[in-house]
């Protein structure tokens, strides 16, 4: 009976943790030790109701990023007529920020895909 109740207990406990979730803020401090800004500035917009106490942080990472894109495209002026080649992984993540941040698509969306091809 001690066996049955022991491993009853073992499976339940192995069940309750592989049902556990991060929480937000830890998915959000994770991301902001090893994502990019990008990364960590498409999930604060998505999860930002959640992360209202952490606005500063969040605000930090989307400046971030919004900086580095005025930078990409800044190289267009420098370049002149051909396209500004930015490599594929971090295009998709960009891309997928100014789908998810509205500000920020409304302000450089139309311009990302006419200057940038990602490679």
């Amino acid at each position: 009976m001690q066996i049955f109740l022991n491993l009853s207990s073992l499976l339940i406990l192995i069940m309750f943790l592989s049902n556990c979730k991060k929480s937000v803020t830890r998915q959000l401090d994770d991301l902001l030790d090893s994502g990019t800004s990008f990364q960590s500035a498409t999930f604060c917009e998505k999860n930002k109701t959640l992360l209202i106490d952490r606005k500063e942080d969040c605000d930090r990472v989307t400046q971030l990023a919004k900086e580095e894109i005025d930078t990409i495209l800044n190289r267009k002026l420098d370049l002149g007529i051909a396209p500004v080649i930015v490599e594929k992984n971090k295009g998709k993540q960009i891309e997928e920020f100014l789908q998810v941040h509205t500000r920020m698509g409304i302000r450089y969306w139309e311009i990302w895909k006419t200057n940038v091809i990602l490679e």
